[in-house]
């Protein structure tokens, strides 16, 4: 009876013990720590930026005497032609300007009849066929010849005498070399076929840049937009960044007010 009470205590000091143990209260851990000196908080409700490309995809060439691509007349024509013979993998789409034009036996110019027109346009139709372009436009009319294709199937219809200029642009299909708004910003200008977007941030000068489109043609016209940020800014047309977070607040003059959405303000 003595040994059944002596096990009877050591099992009700044991249940004390645990009990015990869990009423004791957690002690705190460490302080948190302050926060470093100098970095700004991260701001509330702003979108990230986009994190950018591989730099292999904004890889470009150099002209070199001779190159065919030296047809690609204007600048930014030039640097497209250049970017895209670096990238022999991706789509573009091309328009060659063929020469509608021949020099008669005492030097001048003399326009191309129709059936001669013919001939050069499907001289150069067969080239590009034979070299792999298969999306080619023939109902462009005799004096130019649209076609969606990488640069090694369209470098030798380029050569031929009869084509005169060549402007390249991104294929309407393709989503992801021509991707601009994946660019950082500082990308942009390394990036030909991506336009580059210059405006006043809080409508004040100078102009900065403030991002890239793909869009070909911008309405002339002011336009003032609200950055990731909130900030206000003014571009001289329609065109605005792709990059996100970019809002349009439309035209100059506001619709319901007949205010100035911003005024433009010198930098001093």
């Amino acid at each position: 009876m003595a040994e059944a009470r002596m096990d009877w205590f050591a099992c009700a000091g044991i249940g004390l013990c645990a009990a015990l143990a869990c009423a004791r209260p957690v002690e705190p851990g460490p302080p948190a720590s302050p926060p470093a000196v100098g970095v700004p908080p991260e701001p509330v409700g702003v979108p990230p930026g986009p994190v950018g490309v591989d730099p292999s995809l904004l890889a470009t060439s150099e002209l070199m005497p001779g190159d065919v691509e030296a047809k690609c007349h204007a600048p930014h024509y030039l640097a497209r032609c250049l970017q895209a013979r670096a990238h022999p993998e991706v789509r573009f789409s091309w328009i060659l300007s063929l020469d509608v034009n021949t020099t008669d036996e005492r030097g001048d110019q003399v326009a191309l009849g129709e059936a001669a027109l013919r001939e050069r346009w499907q001289q150069v139709i067969d080239r590009l066929r034979a070299d792999g372009a298969h999306e080619i436009g023939e109902n462009w009319g005799l004096d130019s010849v649209f076609v969606t294709a990488p640069h090694p199937a369209v470098r030798g219809a380029m050569g031929l005498p009869q084509v005169y200029m060549v402007s390249p642009s991104c294929a309407e299909d393709d989503h992801e070399f021509c991707a601009c708004e994946r660019l950082r910003v500082d990308q942009c200008l390394a990036h030909a076929f991506c336009q580059d977007v210059r405006g006043l941030p809080r409508c004040r000068e100078p102009a900065v840049l403030a991002g890239c489109t793909r869009a070909e043609a911008c309405a002339d016209s002011i336009t003032h937009a609200i950055d990731p940020g909130g900030g206000k800014w003014e571009f001289p047309s329609s065109c605005l960044p792709d990059q996100p977070g970019w809002r349009s607040l439309g035209f100059a003059i506001d619709m319901t007010t007949g205010e100035p959405r911003c005024e433009r303000v010198h930098a001093r």
